[in-house]
Formats: C-alpha cells, sequence, structure tokens
C-alpha cells in the first residue's frame, strides 16, 4: 500500500516531522544555554584558581619579607651602630628582585641607614600602616603606595590623587625591631614592577586583570589600566555602610559572573580577580556557530528520517503477520507431539488447554473448564499472588515469559511445573492479544537441587545446631565450630548451656522458652561464652519443629557472631554524639541535653543554667608552637573541666576553643541559682588560668565566660539559649577578657 494513498499515515508522518522540528529546536535551545553556562563555570573556577595562586604568591613574598626583617637585628652584633647597617641592607636585596629597597628608621621617622644611600636622612610617616599594632609583638604592616622610585623621590598616594597605572611606584612595608633594646623599624620597599611583570605573565591582560585592595579599601596594585592605585573602593556609587568590611563591601559591588575574590589569611589584604568576559564566552560563540548551522541541517533531516520510520513501521505489520502464521503453524506441531499446549487470549482472558496439560497434573481431559480461576485456584499460594503481574510485565517488556510455579495434582501433590509462553498475536497498537505456550513438569529436578541446596546451606557461614525435644546436640556444623570454638564431637550429647556467659537472668530465657512454646521460634541477641572463656555477643533465632500433630521434635538454632558489629555501634555512637579530640559532648548531644533539661523543669521547677567559654589568645598558641600544642592545651582544658563541675553536670566541645557547660538542679529560687552559676563559673575561670604543661614548656592563657540562667517557663529552646550564653561570653571579652559575665535580656 502506498504512503500516499493512505491519508492517515500522511498526517502521521507530518506530525511526527513537526514534533522532530520542535524538539531538536528547543534541545538547540537548551544546549546553546548549557555551553554558555559551561564557560562561565569554567572560567569562574579558572578565576578562582588564579585569585589563589596571586594570593598565596603575594603571601609568600610578605612572609619571606617578614623573615628577612626579622634577621636584621641579628647583623647587630657584627655591626657597631644601626647607622652603619646599609652595607648589610643592600647584601640582603641581592635575592629579592621584589625588593627595591630596606630602610632602618628611628621613632621620629628619620631614615638612619638604607640599601639605597639617597634615602638616608628622609623623614618618612608611619601613621598610615595596617594592621594597627596591638601588645608588644611586632607585626608586618602595609602601608599606601607611593609615587616614585624610593624614599628620595616619593610622594604618598591620596583618595585625590592616586597614582597613574604606567607610573613608577613602589609599596612600602614597616616592621618594628630593637637593637641593644632601642626600638627602631624596618621599612621595605617592594618593586611593583615585578608583580607588573610576573602576574601579567601568569595572566594576561587580555584574559583578565589581577588588583590587591588593603583591608581598609585601598587599592595596593593592579594590572588592570582603568584602575589607579592608591584609589580607595569606596566613593559615592559605593558608600560604606556601617559595619560592613572591606570584603564585604567589595564583593557585594562587584557584579560580573567572572570575578573571584580571595581574603588573604594572615595579612590584611584581599586578591580580585576579573576575567575577561569577551575572552571567556569566545568559544561559546564558535561553538554556537556550530551547532547552528548543524541544526540547520537536522531539521532538513528530519522529514527524509520520518518517511523512513512511516516506511519501516508497513514494512514491520508484514514480517508481524507472517511470523504469526509461523506460530500457528508451530501450535499445530506441538498438538502432534502430544506436548501440554495451552493458549491465552489476554483481551477476553479466554484460556485453552490441550489434554496433554490435563494429564500432566493427573486430571482427565476436558474434565473442567480451564481458566484464570481455575488455574489460580491449582497454584500453590505462595506462587499465586505475583504469578499473572510476573507475566504481563514479561510479556509487555519481551512480548514472551517464563515463570515457574507449583500446582497441585489430584492426589493433592505439589508439583513443580515450568510454564513458557509468547505473544502470537498484537493489535495495530502492537498490544499484546493471544499467547500461546507450554507447560513442563520440573518436578524432580526442582527436588534434586532443594536436596543440593540443603546440603550447601548447612555449611554456610551462620552457625546452626540442632537438637532433640529434650535439648541434646544431635548436629552442628563447621561455622559453629568456627565461632565457639567447640569441635561437634565435644558438643555431641549435650546441652547448649555449655555456652552459657552469665550475663542473662532466669526471667531472659523464661521469656524465650515462652516464645518458643507459644510462638514456636524466638529471635533476638544473646551474649554467650566461647570455650576459651571469651564472652561474644550473637544474634539468635531458634524455631521449634514439629510434627503433623504438633508436637515439637527438635530444635533449630541459627546465629552469627555480631561482636564486631555491636563495637562499630559504639564506635559510631562515640563519633556521632562526641568530639574525637576531647571525648567531650559535642554539639549534637549538648542541644539534646538542653531540651532534656528543659523538659525536666517542668516537672521539678529547678533552675538551669549555660556557662558558654572562649579561651583568650588561644589563636596565638596555635600560631606560635603549632596546632599540637594547641590540641595538647584542649585536651587539659577539657580534663580540668570536667573536674570543675558537679557529676549530674555536661561539659561539652563545640569546635575550635570554645566549650559550654550545663548545670542542673540549681534549686528553684532565682538568687541561689544565680550565686551557684557564679561560684562554679569563678571556680572553672581560676581553674582555666593555671599553667599548663606543654611539649615546649609551661603556657598559660585565659578565658571569658558568658552564663545565662533558664527556668521551666522561660520557653525558649537550646540554640536561644546558646546564643544568650555566648553573647554574655562576648560581653566579657570586651570588658577585658579572662572574667565572668551573666546574660541580661534587653527589654524594649
Amino acid at each position: 500500500m502506498s504512503l500516499l494513498s493512505n491519508p492517515k499515515g500522511t498526517t502521521r508522518y507530518l506530525i511526527a516531522t513537526l514534533l522532530i522540528s520542535i524538539i531538536t529546536v528547543v534541545f538547540i535551545g537548551i544546549t546553546l544555554s548549557s555551553l554558555r553556562q559551561e564557560a562561565v563555570q569554567t572560567h569562574r573556577h579558572i578565576a578562582n584558581l588564579h585569585a589563589h595562586t596571586f594570593d598565596e604568591h603575594f603571601s609568600q613574598i610578605l612572609e619571606q619579607i617578614n623573615h628577612t626583617l626579622d634577621r636584621i637585628p641579628l647583623l647587630n652584633h657584627d655591626i657597631t651602630s644601626p647607622h652603619s647597617l646599609s652595607p648589610a641592607l643592600e647584601e640582603l636585596l641581592y635575592n629579592a628582585p621584589y625588593l627595591r629597597s630596606l630602610s632602618l628608621i628611628n621613632k621620629e621617622g628619620l631614615i638612619l641607614s638604607s640599601s639605597h644611600a639617597p634615602n638616608i636622612g628622609v623623614k618618612i610617616s608611619t601613621d598610615n600602616f595596617l594592621p594597627i599594632p596591638f601588645g608588644e609583638t611586632p607585626l608586618l604592616r602595609i602601608g599606601i603606595p607611593h609615587h616614585g622610585r624610593d624614599w628620595s623621590s616619593a610622594q604618598p598616594s591620596t583618595p585625590q590623587k592616586p597614582i597613574e597605572p604606567d607610573a613608577v611606584h613602589f609599596l612600602p612595608l614597616i616592621k618594628k625591631v630593637f637593637f641593644a633594646h632601642d626600638e627602631y623599624a624596618i621599612v621595605a620597599n617592594i618593586n611593583t614592577s615585578y608583580l607588573t611583570h610576573r602576574y601579567i605573565h601568569s595572566l594576561p591582560q587580555e584574559q583578565g586583570h589581577v588588583s590587591l585592595w588593603r583591608l581598609d579599601g585601598i587599592l595596593l596594585f593592579s594590572t588592570d589600566a582603568a584602575l589607579r592605585i592608591g584609589m580607595p573602593h569606596y566613593n559615592p556609587s559605593h558608600p560604606q555602610i556601617e559595619g560592613e568590611s572591606h570584603f564585604e563591601h567589595l564583593t557585594k559591588n562587584k557584579h560580573s559572573l567572572m570575578n573571584a575574590f580571595r581574603l588573604a589569611r594572615i595579612f590584611p589584604f584581599i586578591t580580585e580577580v576579573n576575567m575577561n568576559e569577551t575572552t571567556a564566552l569566545g568559544y561559546w560563540d564558535k561553538e554556537r556557530s556550530k551547532i547552528l548551522w548543524l541544526s540547520t541541517l537536522l531539521i532538513t533531516l528530519c522529514g527524509f528520517l520520518g518517511l523512513a520510520l512511516v516506511l519501516s513501521y508497513y514494512r514491520e505489520i508484514e514480517r508481524q503477520k507472517e511470523q504469526l502464521a509461523y506460530n500457528k503453524q508451530f501450535r499445530i506441531a506441538m498438538e502432534a507431539t502430544q506436548t501440554g499446549l495451552w493458549t491465552w487470549n489476554m483481551q477476553t482472558n479466554a484460556i485453552t488447554w490441550d489434554p496433554q496439560c490435563y494429564l500432566l497434573l493427573g486430571y482427565e481431559p476436558y474434565s473442567f473448564e480451564a481458566s484464570l480461576e481455575k488455574i489460580y485456584a491449582l497454584t500453590h499460594p505462595d506462587d499465586a499472588g505475583a504469578m499473572f503481574l510476573s507475566i504481563k510485565e514479561q510479556v509487555l517488556a519481551h512480548g514472551s515469559f517464563l515463570i515457574e510455579r507449583r500446582m497441585k495434582n489430584t492426589k493433592n501433590e505439589w508439583l513443580w511445573m515450568q510454564v513458557r509462553g509468547k505473544v502470537i498475536e498484537f493489535t495495530k497498537e502492537h498490544e499484546p492479544v493471544m499467547l500461546t505456550g507450554v507447560y513442563i513438569n520440573i518436578d524432580a529436578q526442582k527436588k534434586a537441587e532443594q536436596l543440593h541446596l540443603s546440603a550447601v546451606a548447612f555449611e554456610t557461614q551462620e552457625a546452626i545446631l540442632i537438637t532433640d525435644a529434650k535439648e541434646m546436640v544431635l548436629k552442628v556444623n563447621e561455622a559453629f565450630t568456627r565461632i565457639t570454638g567447640y569441635q561437634e564431637s565435644e558438643i555431641l550429647g549435650k546441652t547448649p548451656r555449655l555456652l552459657n556467659s552469665g550475663k542473662h537472668d532466669k526471667a531472659f530465657y523464661d521469656q524465650m522458652w515462652k516464645s518458643l512454646h507459644e510462638k514456636g521460634f524466638w529471635q533476638g541477641e544473646l551474649w554467650n561464652k566461647r570455650k576459651n572463656g571469651e564472652i561474644y555477643a550473637e544474634y539468635l533465632t531458634i524455631t521449634a519443629i514439629r510434627n503433623k500433630k504438633g508436637i515439637t521434635t527438635h530444635y533449630l538454632a541459627n546465629f552469627n557472631d555480631i561482636t564486631n558489629h555491636k563495637i562499630a555501634q559504639k564506635q559510631i555512637h562515640e563519633m556521632a554524639y562526641h568530639d574525637p579530640l576531647t571525648h567531650l559532648a559535642n554539639r549534637v548531644l549538648l542541644s539534646d541535653s538542653i531540651q532534656n533539661a528543659i523538659r525536666k523543669q517542668v516537672s521539678s521547677h529547678h533552675y538551669a543554667a549555660l556557662i558558654f567559654i572562649d579561651l583568650d589568645y588561644f589563636k596565638e598558641l596555635n600560631d606560635q608552637h603549632g596546632h599540637d600544642a594547641g590540641d595538647m592545651l584542649l585536651i587539659q582544658v577539657a580534663q580540668r573541666l570536667q573536674e570543675s563541675i558537679r557529676q549530674s553536670d555536661t561539659v561539652a566541645r563545640l569546635g575550635g576553643d570554645e566549650f559550654v557547660i550545663l548545670l542542673e538542679n540549681l534549686g528553684n529560687a532565682h538568687n541561689y541559682a544565680h550565686l551557684q552559676v557564679e561560684s562554679i563559673a569563678q571556680k572553672v575561670l581560676a581553674y582555666l588560668c593555671k599553667p599548663y604543661a606543654l611539649t615546649h614548656g609551661n603556657y598559660t592563657i585565659g578565658a571569658s565566660l558568658g552564663c545565662t540562667l533558664f527556668s521551666y517557663n522561660a520557653n525558649k529552646d537550646a540554640p536561644t539559649l546558646l546564643k544568650e550564653a555566648d553573647s554574655a561570653m562576648y560581653e566579657a571579652k570586651e570588658s577585658g577578657r579572662n572574667k565572668v559575665c551573666f546574660y541580661q535580656e534587653r527589654k524594649m
């Protein structure tokens, strides 16, 4: 039949072609969007990598300069006075191409010695350097960019007069030093030309730019010709909001998807990398042109493809008709060989059996009408439930099926039958209509398989023990010997009580036997004893085997050694609810404990309290002596906290150097509860301030404590109470540290 002579076929072809075209257009749009997003994501990732690289490089330069400046006071052993340091300073520049000069200044800012002789005698201002110094520890501080090659010709940049990007300039650093107990400072001038050549080589200007900002918003360096060195980021278009850091301000006011920012870990600067969006999306533009060209070709081919599919559909119809004729011939051949043959019309559910199907089950041919209901009744209940569903699923998926089921014969015996079937007729919509197949008696094969499986199962990894009705052991397998240590010859004729560990009382075993007598089985966890005396955990199932009269003749016990599983459970619980370093309760367990305390307050009406503890200057210990020393101190802090409280209280570590104590049962009088908390807090503070024995020697550290009281009618949850205690702790820090403060609710 010609396609053109079939209007319905032509319509279907046109609809299919239109749908394919629409799908193609949608797919093109999705693909182009996906490619663009991928290009943006890739270059955003590249920007982050560049930011990381430049941040690490500039931080490394500052670290090297810091190290160099720390060495300069040591040179004084060979030098009579700081005024004669110039040759030594000049020598230090040989391996430091990133430095333009090193100069020694007194407290008034007067240059006494310098690697660049013209600098000597110049007076410089030391006001505008970050970070602001605190304490006695000398810090490497970053100044503002200066116009000129060195101090002899320097002009500081200002917001009103920033430095042109192509002008010669340098970036000063300063650090306090001591010579013979007299205070001086070393000023190191960074050669920004070195940074420009280095960073443009790593990130060419046609691809993007890198900028370094000081934390107060001053531009220290940039490869972007549009920016002026020393200019502030804050301006009328981007005003600074009170309390907002420069990092927050910078990232909020840079909207390009290609920007990446990185805050330095140690020094007060931010690295910004801005990728060129046009360059980044250039590859996407090329791919878009290719896809548009290919899509045009694809849409053109859709018409030819649709026509080919329609022609293929009609060829398939003819092939199925030939297959149907072949299947009918095959059915006739099956009848001639007396094989149990059946047919099933899935539309009418009409079923026919040939005589051999009846004879397989011992019935006279046609002694009953074959139907789905009759087949269901003859099938074992365990197999009948999912039988027809399994057939339909296989037929819809494969056009044929293969199942095995038990069917009842005339002697009420269950015989294993294999049922094979195949679809031999379809509707025009290609839905199955007629199935045909055979029954095959596989009962003898199944029984042989079961005997083999029984023998294999007995020697499984699970221990098996069989006793008679009097509990005398008749048989054990190899797994029993491996788990308990008893050979079969040692246990035969004895009772399983030989394994009794003594960890279970009489009531436990009475309940076990009650379940066996009433339900015919018992299962649960049990502690038993091996031959070598070792106690182990097992998961045990005992089944009572009864005869046809319901009398118990044997007991079958199956068990596995779950000792390692119990140990793993305990370890998992420890990891989930305890801090791995100090073994104190973690945040999860603390929250649960607080909620439990709140619930108990409803009945007791007793006050409870939280003490939030933060160690003062703990970071300095880590920086000076390493994290191992910090961990050693945290462990000792945890021990002291546990020794400072009552047994009913809880100590938890929230992370870092933060700890929380939960105090319960403080009585129902507010003033008395307050006095108890203050007494305990002062005791804890005094205990924490005692010296700690660390590897490098004794170390003393302080702490700030914040306390909050709560009662049963406070209507507060754990997070709220923790915030209150945390707020009180910060009040203690702001009040000078090493103090105890109580949370005061602010009334509106």
